[in-house]
């Protein structure tokens, strides 16, 4: 685990809030997520391969302020994966399982 933020770039809120220390609860904390390619583009964020599959980003942004820049709320075709996961805020989860 990571003791580093991963801040939003608009808000500056930590998206996968971690001590890095063993114990740290991270259920219900995070807003780790990968949308579609258009939805990131459209929030006006650069987009670059970073994975060795294609796919990757330049930016961080919690949903609150994706959905701002984006101008709607989020649903789960927005997403690469809208497998829950036991991490996710319950903003993020309740996006993925509309």
């Amino acid at each position: 685990m990571r003791a580093t933020p991963e801040r939003c770039d608009d808000c500056g809120v930590d998206i996968a809030p971690c001590t890095g220390k063993r114990g740290c609860r991270h259920t219900g904390r995070w807003e780790d997520y990968m949308v579609q390619d258009l939805v990131w583009i459209q929030a006006g964020m650069r987009w670059h391969a970073v994975h060795d599959d294609g796919g990757g980003c330049c930016g961080i942004l919690c949903i609150g302020c994706l959905e701002h820049r984006i101008g709607r709320q989020l649903t789960p075709a927005d997403f690469v994966s809208n497998a829950p996961d036991r991490w996710d805020t319950p903003r993020l989860a309740s996006r993925k399982a509309q």
